[in-house]
Formats: structure tokens, C-alpha cells, sequence
């Protein structure tokens, strides 16, 4: 039976996403009462500033607002130098691997845990937004949770939203929900088991219902729109002679483009039309 998701313990989360083995976890395990017995006497320095050393570049500094134990922090530039992997390491062995970091576009990053994972948040120096890049690694559940898809999303083969499409899930439909990395939930339906993005996924059931009801709603107002838009289109039309035209067609996907949205028509005549795809 599947149960709804709960907390995790934060250091068995975190000896999971290291991609520790079954009896390492065990011994890990064991091994914690007398963990916490040493900790209690003896204090880890907490770094308040991790610094990244890059080759003939400046040095990144990334604030450790999570206070994560790190001792120390490694860089690998990619080739095309706009990009690098970092690995943090904490006095516990804990390693927080990051793939993909933009270092020359972050602005005031920060270290930060987020449920069982740990982030670096930043402000894009490009775009202005906030962005984040999470630690890889693979959480997973003892048993099944079932959460619930506020909007359409594809399940893909791996976490990332270039690979393969395996299916879709449909707005509102409840979800075996098998383990998540930083950024996407390992799900399994009755015709694939894959990776789905967490921002169309929640723990709360009413919220994906509200979901459906709000596409139903928005749906409806598209067709009372489109109606009108042919009315109004056809009486200019009739009034001109013709020669309504299409200036302006705006594209509004739904999430992590399953393939459903719509399209903004703007015609010559200030009139506004819907087009679903």
C-alpha cells in the first residue's frame, strides 16, 4: 500500500544520495549513537565561506547558509569553461557533488539544504532571476509514496529535460511515487518508471483537484473566447469587405512542455482569439 510522503531522516537521506551500499547504510546506521556521542564532544568548524579556486579566473565564493560541515571544496571546468562540476566535502566523508554550475554569470550564491538536498541558489547575472543548481545523487523510499500531478508533465529516462519521453502524466492523476533527486521524482505508472520534474508534483491532493478544475475553467473561457472572436471577426469582416489578418500569435506552454498549451491570437481588428494545441 502506498503511503502519502513523510520527513526523512536527514542523515540517512544523506548516506543515500552519497550512493552508499545496503551494509555500508546498515554499519552508518549502527554506528550513529556513537557519532553523536563524538560530535558531542568535539565541535566541527563550520565554514561561513566556501571558496572555489579556479585557474586563471577569479575565486568563487559561495555563502554557506545551510552551515554544512565543509572542510573542503574541489573545481573541474568543463570544456567549454563556462561551466564546472564542484565537489564539497564535509568532515563527516559526506561528499555534495554539483553539476553544471554557470560560476561566471552567479551572483551572491549560497549554500542551502532544501528537504534531503543540498542547493546553491543564486541570481542570475544574465536573466536577473533566482536560480539554483541542486546536488546529484538518488533518494530512495523504503515504500512507495503517492503524491498528486498539478499539471502535465512527461516522464523521461533520466532526470534531465532533454532525455527520452517515456509517457505522460496527466494533470490530477495520483502518482507512485519510488524515491526524487534534487530536482525530479522517480515515479512509476502502469506504463513506465521514470524521472518527472517535482514543480508539477504535490503532496496535496486538493491542490492537484484544483488544478483540474482550473483548466476546465480556463478551457471554458478559451471557447466563450474563440466564439467571439469568430462573431466579431465575421461583422468586421462584413463590415470591411474583409481583410481581418492575423498580427500577433503568442505561444503559452503548459509545464515542463508536455505538448498542451495554448496559442494568443491577436488579429488586425483588436480582436483576441484562442488556439489549443
Amino acid at each position: 500500500m502506498m503511503k502519502k510522503r513523510t520527513g526523512i531522516a536527514m542523515g540517512i537521506a544523506a548516506a543515500l544520495c552519497m550512493g552508499m551500499t545496503a551494509s555500508a547504510l546498515a554499519a552508518e546506521t549502527e554506528g550513529m549513537s556513537e557519532a553523536v556521542t563524538a560530535a558531542e564532544t568535539q565541535a566541527v568548524e563550520v565554514l561561513e565561506t566556501i571558496t572555489l579556486t579556479i585557474e586563471d579566473k577569479d575565486p568563487v565564493e559561495i555563502k554557506n547558509t545551510a552551515e554544512l560541515p565543509i572542510r573542503s571544496a574541489s573545481v573541474e571546468v568543463q570544456e567549454d569553461e563556462t561551466l564546472i562540476n564542484v565537489v564539497m566535502i564535509a568532515d563527516d566523508g559526506q561528499q555534495y557533488e554539483f553539476l553544471d554550475v554557470p560560476y561566471e554569470t552567479m551572483s551572491e550564491p549560497e549554500l542551502v539544504m532544501d528537504g534531503a538536498f543540498a542547493f546553491i541558489n543564486y541570481t542570475s547575472l544574465s536573466s536577473g532571476k533566482e536560480r539554483r543548481v541542486g546536488q546529484t545523487g538518488e533518494l530512495t523510499y523504503k515504500e512507495p509514496a503517492e503524491l498528486f500531478a498539478v499539471d502535465d508533465v512527461y516522464i523521461r529516462s533520466e532526470p534531465d529535460d532533454e532525455a527520452e519521453i517515456l509517457g505522460v502524466i496527466k494533470r490530477g492523476d495520483a502518482i507512485e511515487v519510488l524515491g526524487e533527486t534534487a530536482t525530479h521524482y522517480v515515479v512509476k505508472t502502469d506504463d513506465a518508471t521514470g524521472y518527472t520534474v517535482r514543480r508539477c508534483i504535490s503532496e496535496d491532493e486538493q491542490a492537484a483537484i484544483a488544478a483540474v478544475q482550473a483548466e476546465e475553467a480556463a478551457r471554458e473561457q478559451i471557447r466563450q473566447a474563440q466564439a467571439a472572436a469568430a462573431a466579431a471577426q465575421a461583422a468586421a469582416s462584413q463590415q470591411s469587405g474583409g481583410g481581418v489578418t492575423e498580427v500577433k500569435r503568442q505561444k503559452f506552454d503548459d509545464c515542463d512542455g508536455s505538448g498542451h498549451g495554448y496559442y494568443e491570437i491577436t488579429y488586425s481588428d483588436g480582436s483576441v482569439a484562442y488556439e489549443e494545441y
